[in-house]
């Protein structure tokens, strides 16, 4: 799915104009300037989704196993030291010429009801899908874990936010970039105890999006 930034629209006024005096003296005054330099701002989001325990659990060894409550609702006893990952891939187009960015950052919203710690990168990849770059330096970015009580009932919604500013060389590479993707690793937050009691709707909201500043010319 492409999603394009769009430029706007700009306009350039230009206005000459006579005074005359008393003494019938005329004084001509050219346009001002037939050259304007702007930096509108852009926003537009990147990447947004989310998903629930229920869809991750296919993820997770078989020994792990569902039962329901007195309500009817399902949850989940997960293992402590469980490990899975997840991977999305998406489209990209910026729609501005990389020479005309002066300045570029990604943000990135997470709203978090599991018990998870989660490691999260984001890779800058080129039409063949190889890696170009990251968005967030070294191991990407931790986002904190919902807290739970024993019943597994919610006491705490994490929301985290992350921003990464790109530097020159990485937003000279923008114009070779095809594809987002992300990837998060996910480590159990157990606090000690052998299993996580997870309810099948918690989830994991997360919105990917990006704001620059583009330097355009317009000449009359």
């Amino acid at each position: 799915m492409k999603r394009h930034i769009p430029s706007g629209i700009l306009f350039l006024l230009a206005v000459s104009f006579m005074l005359t005096t008393c003494h019938k003296e005329y004084f001509e005054f050219d346009k001002l300037s037939t050259e304007m330099e702007l930096e509108p701002g852009l926003v537009a989001p990147l990447l947004y989704g989310s998903f629930t325990m229920e869809d991750l659990i296919e993820f997770l060894d078989s020994t792990d196993y569902s039962l329901e409550d007195e309500a009817g609702l399902t949850y989940y006893l997960i293992y402590a030291d469980t490990i899975f990952s997840v991977d999305d891939t998406t489209s990209f187009e910026t729609g501005m010429q990389e020479d005309m960015v002066t300045q570029l950052q990604v943000n990135l919203k997470t709203v978090n009801e599991l018990p998870f710690y989660m490691e999260l990168q984001v890779y800058l990849e080129n039409e063949n899908q190889a890696v170009l770059d990251s968005v967030f330096d070294n191991q990407g970015v931790v986002l904190t874990p919902a807290q739970l009580d024993s019943e597994g009932k919610l006491l705490v919604i994490t929301e985290d936010e992350n921003s990464s500013t790109f530097d020159d060389e990485k937003i000279s590479i923008l114009d070779s970039v095809a594809y987002l993707r992300v990837k998060s690793r996910m480590v159990v937050a157990s606090e000690g105890a052998d299993f996580v009691k997870v309810y099948a709707t918690y989830s994991m909201n997360y919105k990917l999006s990006l704001s620059a500043k583009a330097r355009l010319k317009i000449q009359n």
